[in-house]
């Protein structure tokens, strides 16, 4: 795992719980979804990756939402893409599609209870080439994985500083 120096960081980036109260304390303020795109597409055509973590087949229907968690002034904190398998549970459905909402919000109020786990944590780049913190996880029901999430976090509110090891004649120290 990528070594972040930001408390704030690791302990977003570690948590199994809904990421979203805790990216309402690190930049102090409300969060709305604002999203960006909204589409239903055959599982074919979804990320490899996200495919094979959600177990999809060929013949399935996803719905993909491109999201951002916005603050009141405009600030943009987090950037999120959600697959979400369709025909599983209407309540997911149903949530997936909701544009007004945070998507943990949406589901713990539709009283869907999923387990996460997440798959990758570390850097990618942020809008305008800045190194970002972020993760990707599966949100699974009894009968398996429903959601698959890749979220982004602004460098401004989440640091993405990390650690550099420390060599010594080539050596680590």
């Amino acid at each position: 795992m990528t070594q972040f120096l930001s408390p704030v960081t690791r302990i977003l980036l570690v948590s199994e719980g809904l990421t979203t109260p805790l990216l309402q304390a690190a930049s102090d303020g409300q969060l709305r979804a604002q999203v960006w795109s909204l589409r239903e597409v055959a599982a074919d055509l979804i990320d490899p990756g996200a495919r094979e973590l959600l177990r999809l087949s060929g013949g399935e229907r996803c719905l993909v939402r491109h999201t951002g968690l916005v603050l009141a002034c405009g600030t943009l904190v987090s950037d999120n893409v959600v697959v979400a398998r369709l025909g599983v549970d209407p309540r997911v459905d149903q949530v997936a599609g909701d544009k007004g909402r945070p998507l943990g919000f949406a589901l713990a109020d539709a009283g869907v209870v999923l387990q996460r786990r997440v798959h990758w944590v570390g850097r990618r780049r942020w809008r305008g080439g800045d190194p970002c913190a972020g993760k990707a996880y599966t949100l699974h029901a009894a009968t398996g994985p429903l959601v698959h999430v890749e979220e982004l976090f602004s460098p401004q509110v989440v640091p993405a500083d990390i650690r550099v090891p420390h060599f010594s004649q080539g050596h680590p120290a």
